[in-house]
């Protein structure tokens, strides 16, 4: 009985063993595995059978020789399950042996890894910083663009002012020197009318956006200058001069002028800048009076009710003076009154 006890004890003792290795170990070698497990089996129903047999059968058995066989069979499994269990822990050990270089490639690989990616974070600083930098870059081509930009656009806008301004002055004189405005007007009138045509047009427009006070008025004034070659060269009377504007006309044409030249509409402020369109105006008033009862000359009384009202007004002039008088008042008048609109 103690020895049935002593080997079923050795049995438990083995088995649980076996199962803490593997536990400790989850990969066994299967062969090795295999043979082990067999054997304890096989023990184990041996052993069974001997604590199942009686007096009778024991004697039996002893006479016989099997409980002898059995004895050896039962001893070959223990010796084979040692020589498996041997041969296991060899191939644990070189397992464990390989698994050691294998944490060591593994170390190893993730060194160059974490040195790979410290490089590939590098490169994407600097790249984040390249990419920085043509922000950057970008932001002050595109401020350089808009600046150009808008120096064109402002080009462009002065250049088809400018065009307008010629297709405007273009087209009025054209009409003008076909005959087809102002014809059969005294030349004064043609004057003052042309100039307050041209600069209630884009020219000054012109004028306004550029600044250049100079361009189109003496162009006009080379234009009109150019047309009336018969006009004196010398200085004449300027009362004389206003007299022949109104002399020429019909009653019809006289009333249409006064109306568009008339200056009882046109702010003070206007007329201390303006003499001579003053002084145009008050002689077409004054002609318009009944000839019983018209002054004899209403451009020496014109002269001298705007030296009173206005200012000093030379007696004397030329048409060169006088045409460029005439421009000069009118397109500064309708510069004020443009760009008051605009303020």
């Amino acid at each position: 009985m103690d020895l049935v006890n002593s080997e079923k004890d050795t049995d438990i003792e083995r088995q649980i063993s076996l199962e803490q290795l593997q536990r400790r170990v989850p990969i066994l070698g299967d062969k090795a595995l295999l043979d082990l497990v067999n054997g304890i089996q096989v023990n184990k129903e041996m052993i069974r059978y001997r604590k199942n047999r009686n007096f009778l059968g024991q004697i039996l058995d002893n006479l016989t020789g099997h409980g002898q066989k059995r004895q050896i069979l039962l001893d070959g499994n223990l010796i084979a399950g040692q020589e498996a269990l041997h041969q296991w822990l060899l191939e644990l050990t070189d397992s464990l042996r390989i698994s050691q270089i294998g944490i060591q490639i593994t170390q190893q690989s993730l060194l160059e890894t974490r040195q790979a990616v410290r490089s590939l974070k590098a490169n994407l600083q600097k790249q984040s910083q390249d990419i920085n930098d043509i922000f950057d870059n970008l932001s002050k081509l595109q401020g350089i663009l808009n600046t150009k930009f808008k120096d064109i656009d402002k080009r462009i806008h002065q250049l088809e002012i400018r065009l307008s301004a010629n297709e405007d002055l273009d087209r009025i004189l054209t009409a003008w020197l076909a005959g087809q405005s102002y014809n059969k007007l005294p030349w004064p009138i043609q004057v003052a009318f042309l100039a307050k045509e041209v600069f209630s047009s884009a020219v000054i427009n012109y004028e306004m956006e550029t600044g250049d006070t100079d361009k189109f008025r003496t162009l006009l004034a080379y234009k009109l200058l150019a047309h009336f070659k018969d006009l004196p060269k010398n200085f004449f009377n300027q009362s004389d001069l206003l007299d022949l504007s109104y002399q020429q006309m019909s009653s019809q044409d006289l009333l249409l002028t006064y109306s568009l030249l008339e200056v009882h509409s046109i702010s003070p402020s206007y007329l201390y800048n303006s003499p001579l369109l003053f002084s145009l105006g008050k002689t077409l008033e004054l002609a318009t009076i009944p000839e019983a009862d018209r002054p004899k000359s209403p451009g020496r009384i014109a002269l001298t009710l705007c030296r009173n009202q206005i200012g000093l007004i030379s007696h004397t002039t030329d048409a060169e003076e006088f045409i460029h008088t005439i421009i000069g008042e009118t397109a500064n008048h309708c510069l004020t009154v443009m760009s008051s609109k605009t303020a």
